[in-house]
């Protein structure tokens, strides 16, 4: 049953990486594409990760984008029958945005690009709780379930193809998890003539 188990995670993941895979190389071929890396600070002082993205405008005139990540968190509390439970949390997410370059004569300002993004997560694992004594489960959730998530992020560009980036990502609701927030900084780089627009 373990063996079982290990083979369809190790699938899932697999499939997450194709499609990863797949969105860089059509990406090449349409437009020039984004790929960005950020640590994340969840609400709870435990709670921390990672996430890496690659992205796309729609169209080359557009300030519309298309995301595609994958994203962990670890040590993620869940209160639950008195207690407090932690768990790993890992997602493929999809994503759109939209992204607004304020006109400035401001050195700083020209190089600042807010982002407001809207989509999905799918839960790649699932988090369970087992009373061995009682021999009874308790899923807080399970792979494949599906999860709207909101974010912001704030775009400084330090050069045509590298950007530093600050926001955050908010689920209002995990599964059978609470709302889950965490706070991201990172990076990233575009493979094409200048970052934004």
């Amino acid at each position: 049953m373990k063996i079982a188990s290990l083979l369809h995670d190790q699938i899932k993941h697999t499939f997450a990486f194709i499609v990863l895979s797949l969105s860089i190389v059509m990406s090449f071929s349409i437009n020039a594409i984004e790929t960005s890396f950020s640590f994340h600070q969840g609400d709870d002082s435990n709670t921390q990760g990672f996430s890496f993205a690659v992205s796309d405008k729609f169209s080359k005139a557009s300030n519309f984008y298309w995301n595609l990540g994958y994203s962990y968190l670890d040590d993620v509390k869940i209160s639950w029958n008195n207690s407090d439970l932690y768990f790993k949390v890992d997602t493929v997410d999809a994503v759109a945005s939209y992204r607004y370059q304020p006109k400035s004569y401001n050195k700083i300002m020209k190089k600042v690009t807010f982002e407001y993004l809207a989509g999905v997560s799918f839960a790649l694992t699932e988090n369970k709780f087992v009373w061995p004594e009682l021999d009874e489960e308790k899923y807080f959730s399970k792979s494949n379930d599906v999860n709207a998530l909101f974010g912001f992020n704030v775009h400084y560009e330090l050069s045509k193809q590298t950007a530093l980036h600050l926001g955050f990502k908010y689920q209002p609701s995990f599964s059978q998890f609470d709302d889950i927030t965490s706070f991201n900084l990172g990076f990233s780089y575009r493979f094409g003539n200048q970052f934004g627009y």
